[in-house]
């Protein structure tokens, strides 16, 4: 019998099983991305703190500035020379509720939420939420109230923003307090850097307006543990379900530049104090060691047994220093 070299092979048929089993899973992981894609950016959850009524703010009474980037809310106690503290990042003014009365002694204070924070609504839909953007909403503000020239204060990302005011704007800021900042070319902790990643952010920020998430994250930014009362805890996470605030959180981190703050720390003149919790987890306190190293006029002030929102965490020895600190700002 003669053999035909070149006859042509046939592949054998593979078994119905794993033809099934990769269609299986083919279908399984289109239903996955078209669960992340939809989640991301088709699903809002409910804005639940809407319904909220703010003790807090019952008491201190809500302002709103009217400007064309946005509808700011603030509050406002006090009189003599301007202070402004600018709401912590991705919270509202109760941030600051510790420090409004004990300030007011002596200054007129300020606190207010910038775009994508707390109670402020957006009126510009262009607004680029990065540093520029930012820096002018601190401008608009201070106009609309014309108020020439004032102290900032700011805690975590308000912080960075009061830096780069400052930077910008020299001659419109007395004094500059920085509480945790950011402001440093530096990576976050691994849950913040997520956010710079698309679909992941958005899920990420949209997932965490549960209030025991949000207990979960005051908690774990702070050392006392049992200043979170619920009372606070409620404050805190109502304007973290309202939509725009939650599209703010996810586009800051991706668009917030910090090198550029960074590369003008040793031309800032403006004197500044640098105030941090030494247990801090989300900005190493080797970070407030960084600031003092490159500001040409700071003082720096560590405080053992803090954490990341040193004014919520430690009042006393924050109202302190800042008091002492503001107390010729002219």
């Amino acid at each position: 019998m003669t053999r035909l070299d070149n006859a042509p092979q046939t592949t054998a048929p593979q078994p119905v099983h794993k033809r099934g089993w990769r269609r299986r899973l083919a279908a399984a992981l289109a239903l996955l991305v078209a669960a992340l894609l939809f989640g991301a950016y088709g699903w809002q959850p409910a804005e639940d703190g809407r319904a909220f009524r703010s003790p807090y703010l019952a008491q201190v009474g809500s302002r709103y500035a009217d400007t064309p980037i946005a509808r700011f809310h603030y509050v406002q106690a006090g009189s003599g020379t301007p202070v402004i503290l600018l709401s912590p990042g991705g919270t509202s003014v109760i941030g600051w509720k510790d420090q409004l009365t004990v300030l007011a002694r002596d200054h007129t204070v300020y606190v207010v939420d910038l775009p994508g924070q707390g109670y402020t609504q957006l009126k510009d839909a262009d607004f680029a939420f990065d540093l520029d953007a930012m820096v002018s909403a601190v401008g608009a503000f201070m106009d609309h109230l014309g108020v020439r020239q004032a102290a900032l204060a700011g805690n975590s990302w308000s912080g960075g923003w009061a830096l780069a005011f400052a930077q910008r704007h020299p001659d419109r800021v007395t004094k500059l307090a920085l509480l945790d900042a950011t402001g440093l070319d530096l990576p976050g902790t691994l849950m913040w850097e997520s956010l710079k990643v698309p679909v992941i952010g958005e899920l990420a920020v949209k997932l965490s307006t549960g209030k025991s998430t949000v207990r979960g994250l005051a908690k774990g930014m702070m050392v006392n543990k049992g200043r979170v009362s619920e009372q606070l805890l409620d404050e805190w996470w109502a304007p973290m379900t309202f939509y725009d605030n939650i599209r703010a959180t996810y586009l800051l981190e991706r668009r917030l530049d910090w090198a550029q703050t960074e590369r003008a720390l040793p031309i800032t003149k403006t004197p500044a104090l640098v105030l941090w919790g030494k247990q801090d987890t989300i900005q190493p306190v080797e970070r407030a060691h960084r600031f003092a190293e490159l500001l040409p006029n700071e003082q720096l002030v560590v405080l053992d047994g803090c954490g990341h929102a040193p004014q919520l965490d430690c009042p006393e020895p924050v109202n302190h220093h800042l008091q002492t600190f503001f107390a010729d700002s002219r």
